[in-house]
């Protein structure tokens, strides 16, 4: 008996070992060279053209900006009225069309799940939802089913058991320079997210300003009908960007993704405030979020799931474990894998990877790594010290960072409030479109 536990035990150690050359090797096999030319386009944005349509809706070359103040009833009623159609549309060809009819999530489950998370949300929130509800004339539960969908989505149809099945790895990225690392020391925050395009949700695309009673004015990058969304800057210079990272640690006992955007932009006015928030609010799934503040010239990466929170500053010690990771002076970045190693341990074991060090070697292989380090590679190595809004913008649109499924496409200029939109088409992704600046202080003189 003896000698079969000495046999085992060696067995592990060769396995370790076994895994730790394995991480070396994929290291050199996969180790990128991005091409540091990357693919600026020359052509400029054309001049904002404002059409206004209504007291609280203006088209920005196209794009839809909804100007909402007062209480919370006001600003949905307010959205609803202006965005009625679009509302409308939404929940058609996306709650319906999307979630339930292509993906197999009937609106049965999506009930339960939504029930789950619902004492989760602020009441401020809910009463929102409710105004959007009357202004758009649709019902109130398809709107909470709008802002619970993405929890639900990401954590399978097996709830309240874990669904076994893991979930299809996003594409998002999110980076933050400044100081050092840019042409003026100002803070340029940039953020593709790739969620899908296949519905044509796109196409009630919507940039919310928002001035609540209470709290800080914000404006956030979402679509018709939303309270929350995944992407947005508030009048504090706080911005946040969030990228799905799966865990074996995920529940919808917690606050949604949407509401926790929602209140980082209108409760939050430091970065301390918005880690507080995040540990202390229980939580759904997996995610990375990256916040920055155009103000302090600081940015924070918090890696999260429903029983840990593991926070990352620029130049972190913390992320330097070469060759899987490593920390940027005066920058962050993140795309949708953990690098704290407890957080690894637990997306390893969501992937049905037991073995960490083996997880780690195949991790070197995946897209989302290749984000991850072409990110490094141009921030660190080929444009250290010229970043600006257009360069920031390049990196968004170059391989491997852009991406067929990219949804939204961000630049925040967070220091001078200021931020470039785009959104996907049907002739192509976000990246590849037109980008609408919108400059929050001219918004909020109004």
């Amino acid at each position: 008996m003896k000698r079969l536990l000495r046999r085992v035990a060696l067995a592990l150690v060769l396995l370790v070992a076994l895994g730790a050359v394995a991480a070396v090797l994929w290291a050199k096999r996969v180790a990128p060279d991005f091409p540091a030319n990357l693919a600026l386009i020359e052509k400029p944005d054309p001049a904002p053209e404002k059409k206004v349509v209504s007291k609280h809706l203006t088209l920005v070359n196209g794009l839809p900006v909804v100007h909402v103040w007062g209480s919370p009833r006001d600003m949905g009623r307010q959205q609803g009225e202006a965005l009625k159609e679009q509302v409308r549309r939404v929940i058609q060809v996306y709650l319906y069309g999307m979630v339930r009819d292509k993906w197999g999530y009937q609106l049965d489950y999506q009930r339960k799940c939504a029930q789950a998370m619902l004492p989760h949300i602020p009441p401020e929130f809910i009463e929102e939802m409710k105004g959007i509800a009357e202004g758009a004339g649709v019902d109130y539960e398809e709107v909470l089913l709008l802002h619970t969908h993405a929890d639900m989505v990401h954590y399978g149809k097996g709830w309240p058991n874990r669904n076994a099945q893991p979930p299809t790895a996003g594409g998002c990225s999110n980076f933050a320079a400044f100081g050092e690392a840019t042409v003026d020391g100002k803070l340029y925050h940039g953020r593709n997210l790739d969620w899908t395009t296949e519905s044509g949700v796109q196409s009630y695309a919507a940039v919310i300003i928002g001035e609540p009673q209470q709290g800080v004015p914000f404006a956030q990058v979402g679509w018709a009908g939303c309270v929350g969304s995944v992407t947005g800057m508030n009048a504090e210079g706080i911005t946040f960007g969030e990228m799905t990272s799966s865990s074996s640690d995920e529940s919808l006992d917690g606050m949604p993704l949407f509401f926790m955007e929602r209140h980082i932009l209108q409760h939050c006015r430091d970065l301390d405030q918005v880690v507080q928030f995040v540990q202390q609010t229980p939580r759904t799934t997996g995610w990375n979020f990256l916040v920055a503040d155009g103000d302090a010239r600081d940015a924070r990466a918090l890696e999260l799931d429903a029983t840990g929170v593991a926070v990352f500053r620029p130049n972190d010690p913390a992320e330097d474990h070469p060759p899987v990771s490593s920390p940027l002076k005066d920058a962050l970045r993140r795309t949708n894998h953990y690098v704290d190693p407890g957080q690894q341990a637990k997306q390893a074991k969501r992937y049905d990877v037991s073995n960490l060090t083996l997880g780690r070697a195949l991790l070197l292989s995946q897209d989302t790594w290749r984000r991850y380090e072409a990110l490094r590679q141009w921030i660190e190595d080929d444009y250290r010290g010229k970043i600006d809004a257009r360069l920031a913008r390049a990196f968004l649109q170059s391989a491997p960072v852009a991406g067929d499924g990219n949804l939204h496409s961000v630049v925040f200029a967070p220091t001078d409030r200021e931020m470039w939109v785009a959104n996907a088409s049907p002739q192509g992704p976000a990246w590849a479109q037109p980008y609408v600046h919108i400059d929050l202080k001219e918004w909020l003189r109004k």
